[in-house]
């Protein structure tokens, strides 16, 4: 089984009108039933994945505006760094008693502290299990779909197995038009898939950095940092790791699903 990884080159051996089914708009990520949130139900695993799921849950109640004075707990985790210090303490992460449980594995150096840059890392690990895991969803799919098992999936097989994505974009998987969608050109189709959600996140966050910064000079002062995103403003020293005043393009990210 192939794994999606986050320097593989998404267009290589894929064909190009799978790709443009995402990377020209014709087909968004979201109204696929196996790029939902749903495949992230495999994540709990063990005490890194449940302490990962907290931190995304807390992530996914975040608006553009500032959370009420009155709401009860941390509306993403980078309130808990009560200190403004940069990084979330054993003490301060006890607030919230999930990943006080699961601080060890998340604390990757193991020096005592949360960081933003462990937080992204666990991001990372949650897009690609999920990445993976619509990879693997579609492959089993196609294995009950090929009725005669002949390694090879006909547009009636396709239907009569419920998979409605592909019976719809049945040319663009069928690389070598040959009226048949290989095991081959079912899994590269699923990886190219896959690697566009993932592209589609980085240029999401580039788009977002872009707008926030208004002097052009390719960083965020804590003043373009609030303006552009209130709601993360109380954390601005949580994302400026090196403490040099500004957030830098590689110290940038926000949760998953903004």
């Amino acid at each position: 089984m192939a794994m999606v990884g986050f320097h593989d080159n998404p267009v290589a051996a894929v064909s190009p009108g799978l790709l443009s089914l995402y990377s020209g708009g014709c087909f968004l990520p979201s109204q696929d039933p196996l790029m939902t949130r749903k495949s992230l139900s495999f994540l709990r695993l063990n005490q890194l994945s449940a302490c990962l799921l907290l931190i995304v849950a807390c992530c996914a109640t975040v608006s553009a505006q500032p959370a009420p004075a009155a709401a009860k707990g941390p509306a993403w985790v980078g309130d808990l760094d009560t200190n403004h210090d940069g990084r979330i303490s054993a003490q301060e992460a006890a607030a919230v008693p999930a990943i006080a449980k699961g601080f060890a594995a998340v604390d990757a150096n193991k020096d005592g502290f949360i960081t933003m840059s462990e937080i992204r890392m666990m991001w990372r690990a949650q897009m690609m299990q999920e990445a993976n895991a619509s990879v693997q969803g579609r492959m089993a799919a196609f294995a009950k779909a090929d009725a005669n098992h002949d390694g090879k999936l006909s547009a009636e097989e396709a239907k009569a197995g419920g998979m409605a994505f592909v019976v719809t974009n049945f040319k663009a998987f069928d690389a070598d038009h040959d009226g048949f969608v290989s095991k081959d050109e079912m899994q590269k189709g699923a990886v190219a898939i896959a690697q566009q959600a993932l592209a589609a996140r980085g240029q999401r966050m580039q788009a977002l950095f872009t707008k926030a910064d208004a002097n052009h000079d390719g960083k965020l002062s804590q003043a373009e940092f609030t303006a552009a995103f209130p709601r993360f403003a109380p954390s601005f020293a949580f994302f400026d790791e090196n403490h040099d005043g500004s957030v830098e393009p590689a110290e940038f990210a926000l949760p998953p699903g903004i």
